[in-house]
């Protein structure tokens, strides 16, 4: 069943994507002077999460991170719960522990454009997972 949420995840993040580019919300791409396409940018360098226990479910909200490839970025990750819960991204070998009612800063490496990692927990496998999202930078 982890396995078909995971699929699941990673669809609904990539038709959540591929349906914003399309609407022309602002994450799509636009030519520059020389008519090249530019790719994508964001002045966003901390994004924050929360991991929290919802109707009895282990959770991090929100469950699709999008962030832009080639430039420094970080998360950071609020534990509401009382006990501790594990943060794990293994596709880039961030694996730490989040302590109760407090804040952890996760800098993430350099990414590359058009990637898609799961975020777990590995303290608690049936957690659910979520999505970071890199899309292509300038």
């Amino acid at each position: 069943m982890t396995a078909r949420i995971s699929v699941l995840a990673r669809s609904i993040a990539i038709a959540t994507f591929a349906l914003a580019s399309a609407s022309g919300c602002g994450l799509h791409s636009h030519p520059d002077a020389a008519g090249a396409l530019a790719g994508y940018q964001s002045d966003v360098s901390e994004v924050q999460v929360i991991s929290a226990v919802v109707g009895g479910k282990n959770i991090f909200i929100p469950s699709t991170i999008v962030v832009s490839a080639g430039k420094p970025q970080a998360l950071s990750i609020f534990n509401t719960a009382d006990k501790p819960h594990g943060f794990t991204i293994r596709g880039l070998s961030i694996e730490t522990v989040l302590m109760p009612g407090e804040e952890t800063r996760v800098e993430l490496p350099d990414l590359k454009g058009s990637e898609i990692y799961t975020i777990g927990c590995q303290l608690h496998p049936p957690h659910r997972t979520a999505t970071l999202v890199v899309v292509p930078g300038r």
